[in-house]
């Protein structure tokens, strides 16, 4: 109970923080890294009911030439998961007949010193407008489409993509995640997330403005 209580806490918290104000303020965010046109933020949180844990919370703020629709069609292309999410072995995607639901699967092969990583997560199109969409998702349990591996560490993450259409054939795009501390000393996770979180957009921006 604590674990889905934990989650539904950080989910609940970055959908209300997103959708109420995209602006210049970013609170207790701190920036930790800007790369062109990327930004990334960072704070951490406090876990209900666990004394002295924290959750890192990534904001990351870049644009890409194209659509917010062309945005939705590339986070749903299993083809092309792989093509620009670093470290990733193992990427599957699962439709749903309620077409702005979907789920998720990914293997993360992760250099030493952290630990192999998967997850298993809902996507939802939580709203949507003609300059401006909402995806939410989060970690869930299935044990049909994604049971746990052994010696493999299972993520539990909360967050959004708000895709907003700044411009013809301009996308600013805020995304924002939580997730679960390992018990690894931040000076060796903190490089390889950022550096990671960076790569990982600039493949993604490379691979929707491809003519």
């Amino acid at each position: 109970m604590m674990y889905v209580f934990t989650l539904l806490f950080l989910g609940l918290m970055l959908t209300q923080q997103v959708v109420k104000a995209q602006s210049t303020e970013y609170g207790e965010f701190q920036l930790v890294k800007r790369s062109g046109d990327i930004s990334l933020y960072e704070r951490w949180i406090d876990i209900p009911g666990e004394e002295e844990k924290q959750a890192r919370e990534v904001r990351s703020i870049f644009y890409y030439k194209n659509s917010i629709h062309a945005g939705l069609s590339l986070l749903k292309d299993q083809s092309m998961g792989m093509k620009w999410q670093d470290h990733v072995s193992e990427f599957k995607v699962y439709p749903q007949r309620d077409t702005s639901v979907w789920y998720e699967y990914s293997y993360h092969d992760i250099p030493w010193p952290v630990s192999d990583q998967d997850h298993f997560m809902e996507y939802r199109i939580s709203s949507c407008s003609p300059n401006q969409m909402l995806i939410s998702f989060k970690s869930k349990e299935n044990k049909s489409l994604a049971p746990e591996r052994k010696g493999v560490t299972r993520l539990t993450l909360a967050g959004t993509w708000l895709l907003e259409q700044v411009d013809t054939g301009k996308v600013k795009v805020t995304y924002t995640i939580f997730s679960t501390p390992l018990d690894i000393p931040r000076m060796l996770t903190d490089p390889i997330v950022r550096s990671n979180m960076v790569s990982t957009i600039e493949d993604f921006v490379s691979l929707i403005e491809k003519p």
